[in-house]
């Protein structure tokens, strides 16, 4: 039910949904490119903060990061 009253469709649902996924992705994509562009942390913290993109962007953008695999070590003997 919306909030007037009327029945949402299953396709309405479905849509909002979507758009609500696809504008999430952008903010964390915002807060990535805002990151690597930004000189230091201050500078990052006013522009995200012009963009009005808080704490739990970064926190989600740096979640969606993957996990770094651990590089194997060379020996110093083949060097």
């Amino acid at each position: 039910m919306s909030i007037d009253g009327t029945p949402i469709s299953a396709t309405d649902v479905a849509r909002m949904e979507a758009e609500e996924k696809l504008y999430s992705e952008r903010r964390r994509r915002t807060a990535r490119v805002v990151a690597a562009a930004a000189r230091d942390v201050e500078d990052c913290r006013t522009l995200l903060d012009m963009l009005g993109l808080g704490h739990e962007v970064v926190v989600e953008a740096r979640g969606d990061r993957k996990p770094r695999t651990p590089r194997k070590r060379r020996s110093r003997a083949a060097a």
